[in-house]
């Protein structure tokens, strides 16, 4: 019987996809780099910030330069994280009655930690009872050391917590947890991808996803 529910942050609980096309081409543009698209940004999007900076522009091609790069994302993101983000339909309504059910909420990302505590505080306020983005002490997923930690938080076993995200990213890490992997096929990973690195269910709207915690809790 699940107790929690660990969420990913970007293509589960919000479609950010447009704002951190924004932020990228921002931050390719002071490089004088052309546009990139939004299926490009899709491609590497759930990855570690360093590691979907490196990606997105590689042309640097130089380690300097690509931290320079993250501080510059970093800095135009401040300015664009809720420009055009907002949360995936019914979410903030199945969040509130698992709540009111009495099932403990945490938000586990590889966004940058300070974005995130203020992204989850504007979009979904007094939801969760923690969230939690990168932060240099503490490994990014796939590593499971931030769901052992936030099981602790809340007091649990990790085999009481569902961790529910939508890329094989997120499925790889709760099977490295041992938390129940549900992967959501509405986000930036097809159903199919999500089974094959571990999700037990597939939800395709939120009203799915609230019946299978039902079931499980």
């Amino acid at each position: 019987m699940i107790k929690a529910a660990i969420f990913d942050f970007d293509g589960t609980l919000a479609n950010t996809l447009p704002d951190l096309k924004i932020t990228i081409n921002l931050t390719r543009g002071t490089y004088g780099l052309p546009p990139v698209t939004e299926d490009d940004v899709l491609l590497h999007v759930n990855n570690h910030m360093p590691v979907f900076i490196r990606r997105m522009i590689p042309e640097l091609n130089d380690e300097a330069l690509w931290d320079e790069a993250l501080q510059r994302y970093y800095a135009f993101y401040d300015d664009h994280y809720l420009s055009e983000t907002v949360p995936y339909p019914g979410i903030p309504e199945i969040l509130a009655k698992l709540k009111k059910n009495g099932v403990k909420l945490a938000v586990m990302s590889n966004k940058n930690h300070s974005h995130i505590t203020k992204m989850v505080a504007a979009l979904f306020p007094d939801a969760f009872d923690c969230a939690w983005g990168t932060i240099p002490e503490v490994p990014a997923k796939p590593n499971p050391a931030r769901a052992f930690l936030i099981a602790e938080e809340l007091e649990l076993d990790i085999s009481e917590i569902a961790y529910i995200g939508d890329s094989d990213l997120d499925m790889i890490t709760a099977c490295n947890a041992k938390a129940i992997p549900i992967g959501v096929a509405w986000g930036y990973r097809p159903a199919d991808v999500l089974r094959a690195n571990g999700a037990v269910y597939t939800p395709a709207t939120a009203d799915e996803l609230y019946r299978v915690l039902e079931s499980l809790s």
